[in-house]
């Protein structure tokens, strides 16, 4: 029987994490889905070959596996499609190449994931994309940086290891006025405390070796996008022959499922080091200037004396 998507609405995280990718009438009855390993397809005759008659025509476009994947992170993203890649930096770098061509401008946000800095100083810099490096707490001032050849726009939040909040809806709005395609790493906080397309951004992306496997024994990434920009990715997807593995597929729905369990006590954790943090000397607490776009955390910051490093952790309200 198939389920009833509706009665997941309202649900808690847990509740849906537990039943999305998850479908029964999906698998011939079973409750999750097979592992699928598969290269090459049959088809039943030429006709159907021709007309592409049939679902799944080889193994790097899709398996029952990693599509079941894909649907889990459609859902918790509301993306019209999601692509899997063999890890993090490929979940960065294959929407990079989606959507930039030779000629083009980049603006990368300052505190980027590091292995994306390097990719955009060498391999994107000599296919003939100008890069160039925003702070995060520009907000506004991003208007100023755009030129006619802009093309992409991209976001972190909170950024790698400085953890800055970035004002990700004013961005958006900024880059769209100018036809830019904006993309967020948003491996930090997952799908179930921000959801990237909420706030105007195209493309959302994902380390799920992190949060969604949870176990370091899995590397892969996701990139989900918009309906504007979905067909692009993935046929780029396809052109550069990428693909998720079905066994890390199913090891990433398996982690999925225990996903928000183990958010929350990170949470409470991180929280109560911050609290501690707050009453050391030498600790100097300020709100965060993008807390209020995030739609449950509240971050809060603990600045270090004489280092120009930051605390960022999200408490409930």
């Amino acid at each position: 029987m198939k389920k009833d998507k509706s009665l997941l609405d309202g649900a808690g995280d847990n509740t849906r994490l537990a039943h999305i990718g998850n479908d029964p009438s999906d698998y011939h009855g079973f409750v999750n889905p097979p592992v699928v390993h598969a290269s090459t397809v049959l088809f039943p005759d030429v006709a159907t070959m021709d007309a592409r008659g049939q679902k799944y025509t080889y193994g790097t476009r899709a398996t029952p596996t990693t599509d079941a994947l894909c649907a889990a992170f459609d859902a918790l993203e509301g993306s019209a499609g999601t692509i899997l890649v063999p890890s993090g930096l490929a979940a960065i770098t294959v929407p990079f190449l989606a959507y930039l061509s030779s000629g083009d401008h980049a603006l990368i946000v300052d505190s980027v994931y590091t292995p994306c800095r390097h990719f955009c100083d060498t391999m994107l810099t000599r296919m003939g994309v100008e890069v160039e490096y925003y702070d995060p707490e520009i907000g506004a001032g991003l208007e100023a940086l755009i030129r006619p050849n802009t093309r992409l726009v991209h976001t972190e939040a909170p950024g790698s290891n400085t953890f800055e909040m970035q004002d990700i809806r004013l961005i958006a709005e900024i880059a769209h006025r100018h036809d830019c395609v904006v993309t967020m790493d948003n491996t930090w906080a997952t799908p179930l405390y921000f959801r990237p397309l909420d706030f105007g951004v195209d493309v959302s992306i994902h380390a799920t070796t992190k949060y969604p496997s949870g176990h370091s024994d899995i590397i892969m990434g996701s990139v989900s996008a918009n309906a504007k920009h979905w067909p692009r990715l993935e046929e780029t997807r396809i052109t550069l022959g990428i693909c998720g593995a079905p066994d890390d597929s199913y090891q990433i729905l398996r982690g999925l499922r225990t996903m928000g369990v183990r958010l929350a006590h990170h949470q409470k954790s991180a929280l109560e080091i911050a609290q501690w943090l707050e009453g050391r000397a030498g600790c100097r607490p300020r709100s965060s200037s993008g807390a209020a776009e995030l739609s449950r955390p509240r971050y809060l910051e603990a600045r270090f004396q004489g280092r120009d490093r930051r605390l960022l952790v999200h408490s409930e309200g």
